[in-house]
């Protein structure tokens, strides 16, 4: 009988994100009787690890904080305790692969899986590198531990290139996976009526969704005046963001009230079920700064919603340019206005854009193309090290 492939995720947590959802997709998509699957969160669990628990997959949850404050030594002796605990643990848990997501996750995942003698180490890099920009430590850290890591795992071509200009230690290593999205869940059919009327919306209202967390660089603020330069034309028109705080909710709410926005714009904070919030938009807009690859604009096509994308990352590698949306380019309330005004006029467009979004994701970007283009990279490794073949 053959042995089972283990692999163990390391990620900070199983909140609502982007990496997250990733985890938790080929945790319970992989093919259990080929592959054995943990998860180790470092810092909390979140509203994902029921679901994945009560699927089979085990999670364990560290705390690999400075609880004290950054400051204070007790702090980093927390931490280092967690830390070992996390060494002890893989070395229990005796994996083939540690696959690790998000920069600590990844840092982490490769010293102390090395450590503890695992035989191959991935690093899943899922947004550019501005993170880094300021704190040029986090870098000199990264290019060591590329020594420690066997593949470097990237979701758009925009990442891609982003290692190479910044990174050391990695040539050679980089492989592209793009993200994938359960299509029986993201629907074109979802609780349209259910949402409109929560939000105490009426059926001539025309929604325009964002779907991202209050956070500075998803701008919600250049969002907002693009929505006072339509609000005179489209009296029918109000604005849907979800996502939760990320600091950004009070500079929110004073824009919103020195525009004379206060019904136009519904926040309606952390939401679990994007399936349903999706269908109840018209058009689905992403307005960020900077992304490595959204999963919010793939979820957003497979509900054959329109999109509106700023011009970073890999949106345009998803979401092609006058066939499923329009990009634009970010930082630019003014081009906001303008897209938003193009698809407000032209249902027809709306519609055509949203059909051809659907079959995009269905060709490229759905949940079994992400979990076939994994298990066929898990392969390559296996073929590789001379792991147990599945």
């Amino acid at each position: 009988m053959k042995s089972k492939v283990r692999i163990l995720y390391i990620i900070g947590s199983l909140r609502l994100g982007g990496a997250e959802k990733q985890v938790a997709e080929l945790a319970l998509g992989l093919d259990k009787s080929q592959y054995e699957v943990d998860i180790c969160c470092l810092n909390e669990a979140g509203p994902l690890v029921e679901d994945i628990r009560q699927n089979g997959v085990k999670v364990a949850v560290f705390d690999v904080s400075l609880l004290y404050g950054k400051f204070n030594p007790l702090s980093y002796i927390h931490a280092l305790r967690h830390i070992f605990g996390i060494r002890r643990y893989i070395k229990e848990r005796k994996p083939d692969i540690i696959h690790g997501y998000l920069f600590t996750a990844y840092i982490v995942g490769a010293i102390c899986g090395r450590w503890a003698g695992v035989p191959v180490i991935i690093a899943s890099r899922r947004s550019l590198g501005y993170f880094k920009d300021d704190k040029p430590w986090r870098q000199k850290l990264e290019n060591y531990v590329n020594k420690k890591t066997d593949y470097i795992l990237v979701n758009s071509k925009a990442v891609w290139e982003d290692v190479l200009r910044r990174e050391r230690n990695c040539e050679g290593k980089i492989r592209l996976i793009y993200n994938g999205v359960d299509l029986k869940k993201y629907r074109p059919d979802g609780a349209v009526p259910e949402m409109r009327r929560e939000w105490g919306l009426g059926g001539s209202d025309i929604v325009v969704g964002s779907v991202a967390n209050l956070i500075h660089y998803k701008g919600h603020l250049e969002i907002l005046e693009a929505a006072a330069m339509l609000k005179s034309d489209f009296p029918n028109l109000r604005f849907v963001f979800a996502g939760r705080d990320g600091g950004m909710e009070g500079a929110i709410l004073e824009k919103i009230s020195a525009l004379g926005l206060e019904d136009k714009i519904i926040l309606t904070g952390s939401r679990v079920d994007v399936e349903n919030i999706m269908p109840a938009f018209d058009i689905l807009l992403l307005a960020s700064h900077e992304e490595g690859f959204s999963n919010v604009l793939l979820e957003g096509m497979a509900c054959a919603r329109p999109i509106v994308a700023t011009n970073v990352g890999g949106n345009a590698e998803s979401v092609v340019d006058g066939e499923t949306g329009l990009i634009i380019p970010p930082r630019d309330p003014t081009a906001i206005a303008a897209a938003l005004r193009k698809l407000l006029t032209d249902g027809a467009l709306r519609e055509q854009f949203g059909r051809a979004g659907r079959s995009r994701v269905e060709q490229y970007f759905s949940r079994e193309r992400l979990i076939q283009n994994m298990d066929e990279f898990y392969r390559e490794i296996i073929q590789r090290f001379h792991l147990p073949e599945v």
